[in-house]
C-alpha cells in the first residue's frame, strides 16, 4: 500500500513539473521555433520592402513595399512582445540564407529588381503561411496560436497582392522519370 501511495504522489509532481514548459514556449518548442521564424521573416520583409523604396521605380511596387513595412513593423512588435514574456530569445539580424537573398536583390536594378523582388515576396509569403498553419495545428501556446491565426488572413493577402504585381511561385523541379517507363 505505501508503494502505491507514493507512486501516486510522484505521478502529479512529474506531471506538475512538465506543465511550464507545456504552456510557456521556449526556443525549443513549436511555439518558440514559430516566434523565431516569424521574426525572420518580419526581418526580411522589412529589411527587403527597405531596399524596394529605394531602388524600385514602379509606383505599385513601391505602394507594396511601404505596405509591407507597415504590416511587418507592428506584426514583429506583436511577436516580440509574446517572445519576451515567454523567454524565447529572438534573431536580431537575418537567417543567413534570406540574407544572402537580401545581398542579391541589392545588386539588382529596374524591371530584374522588381521581378526578383516580388517573387521573394511570393516564396516568402508561401512560407509564412506554412509556418502559421503548421503553429495553428501543433502550437500549444493558446496566445501564440491565436497571433498565428491573427497574421495568417494579413499574411495570405500580401501574397496575393505580390502575385496580382507579378510576382511567380517559384516552378516545380521536373518530376523524374518514372523506373517503369524505360525500355533497355
Amino acid at each position: 500500500m505505501l508503494k502505491r501511495s507514493a507512486s501516486a504522489l510522484i505521478l502529479p509532481l512529474a506531471l506538475a513539473s512538465c506543465a511550464p514548459s507545456m504552456t510557456a514556449p521556449n526556443a525549443s518548442t513549436v511555439d518558440g521555433l514559430f516566434l523565431q521564424a516569424a521574426t525572420g521573416d518580419n526581418l526580411f520583409e522589412i529589411q527587403s520592402s527597405q531596399l524596394a523604396l529605394t531602388k524600385t521605380n514602379t509606383p505599385a511596387v513601391r505602394a507594396y513595399a511601404q505596405r509591407m513595412i507597415d504590416h511587418h513593423v507592428p506584426a514583429q512588435d506583436q511577436v516580440a512582445a509574446l517572445a519576451a514574456t515567454r523567454r524565447v530569445p529572438l534573431p536580431t539580424a537575418l537567417p543567413p540564407e534570406l540574407q544572402i537573398k537580401l545581398n542579391t536583390l541589392g545588386t539588382l536594378s529596374g524591371a530584374a529588381f522588381d521581378t526578383a523582388y516580388l517573387n521573394e515576396q511570393v516564396l516568402s509569403h508561401q512560407l509564412a503561411l506554412s509556418v502559421g498553419l503548421n503553429e495553428r495545428s501543433a502550437g500549444r501556446d493558446a496566445q501564440v496560436v491565436a497571433l498565428a491565426a491573427g497574421l495568417q488572413p494579413i499574411i495570405a493577402g500580401h501574397l496575393q497582392d505580390a502575385l496580382a504585381l507579378g510576382g511567380a511561385a517559384p516552378s516545380a523541379p521536373p518530376a523524374p522519370a518514372s523506373l517503369g517507363s524505360h525500355t533497355h
